[in-house]
C-alpha cells in the first residue's frame, strides 16, 4: 500500500487520498485482519490496521472489508441497477424473484482457494441491503445418516481430510472440502493416496477425461451445495447466490450437474 501511494505521488506530487477501503480475504477482529490463506504463523497471518499507512489509509475515513463483505455490496449494487441478470444465471427455483430477494436475506457464497460467505440482510424497516461478513466457511461438514445411499463415500471422504488436516481428531470445516485446498484432497480420496496435484491440474485433468478428477470436482461442488443450504436455511434466506468466477470457467461441469446439485440443495 505505501508502495502504491509512492507510485502515485512520483507521477502526481500533491495527490491526496481523503478516504480508502480495502477488500481482505481474511477474519476482521477489532483493528486487525487475519488473512487465513496466507502462510506461517498467526502473526504473519496477521494485518494490523493501525500500521497501514496513512497517506493512503486515512483514520477514521477508511474501511478495511472482508471480501466477500465487498463483494455482497457490489452484489446488491448490481441488483440495485437491474444489471444482476446480465451476470447471473439462476440454476433452479421458482420463475421471477430478485437475485437479492426483496422479501427475505440472500447469501452470498465464494468457492475459490477458499470458501466465503456475506449476508445480505433485508431491513425492512429501512428498506436497506445490509450485508454482514461471516466465516459460514468454518461450519463443521456433516455427513450423511448410515442409511442414505452416499453414506460410505461421505464418510470416507471427510474421514480422509480429518486425517489429512487433524489427525482424525477433529471434524473438518466445509472450506476443508470445498475450495482450491478442498478440491485436491477429494481427488486424492478418490484416487487412494497424494498425488500431489494442484486445483488447476486436477481442472484440466477432469476436461481432458480423469474420471476420477471430474468426481472430485462434482463433489467439492456437492460440499458448496451443503453449506449453502445449511447457511440458507439458518439464516432465513430467500435467495443464494453463488459468486465466483469458479463457476464460470467450471460452467461446463455445472450445466452437466445441475440435477446432482440440485439433489443435494434440496435433500
Amino acid at each position: 500500500i505505501s508502495d502504491m501511494g509512492n507510485s502515485i505521488r512520483s507521477v502526481v506530487p500533491n495527490a491526496k487520498c481523503v478516504g480508502a477501503s480495502f477488500a481482505c480475504a481474511g477474519l476482521r477482529k477489532g483493528n486487525t485482519i487475519h488473512v487465513m490463506n496466507w502462510k506461517g504463523s498467526a502473526k504473519d497471518q496477521t494485518i494490523n490496521i493501525p500500521e497501514i499507512d496513512h497517506t493512503m489509509f486515512p483514520p477514521d475515513h477508511s474501511v478495511m472489508l472482508n471480501d466477500l463483505e465487498a463483494g455482497a455490496y457490489g452484489v446488491v449494487s448490481l441488483s440495485e441497477t437491474k444489471e444482476a441478470r446480465n451476470y447471473f444465471t439462476k440454476l433452479w427455483g421458482p420463475k421471477g424473484g430478485q437475485v437479492v430477494s426483496k422479501s427475505g436475506n440472500t447469501i452470498v457464497l465464494a468457492m475459490g482457494s477458499g470458501l466465503g460467505a456475506a449476508l445480505i440482510y433485508n431491513d425492512i424497516w429501512t428498506n436497506t441491503s445490509v450485508v454482514i461478513p461471516t466465516e459460514s466457511g468454518f461450519l463443521l461438514a456433516a455427513a450423511r445418516g448410515i442409511n442414505h445411499p452416499t453414506y460410505k463415500d461421505d464418510v470416507a471422504n471427510i474421514n480422509y481430510v480429518s486425517d489429512h488436516y487433524y489427525k482424525g481428531l477433529h471434524s473438518p470445516c466445509f472450506e476443508d472440502l470445498a475450495s482450491g485446498r478442498g478440491l485436491p484432497l477429494d481427488y486424492d480420496y478418490l484416487v487412494g493416496h497424494p498425488t500431489g496435484k494442484d486445483a488447476l491440474q486436477i481442472v484440466n485433468a477432469a476436461k481432458a477425461g480423469d474420471e476420477k478428477a471430474k468426481l472430485a470436482m462434482q463433489n467439492h461442488y456437492k460440499y458448496f451445495l451443503r453449506v449453502a443450504k445449511s447457511v440458507g436455511a439458518g439464516m432465513h434466506c430467500s435467495s443464494i447466490v453463488m459468486a465466483q468466477s469458479n463457476q464460470v470457467s467450471n460452467k461446463w461441469l455445472i450445466e452437466q450437474i445441475i440435477p446432482a446439485l440440485e439433489a443435494e440443495f434440496k435433500d
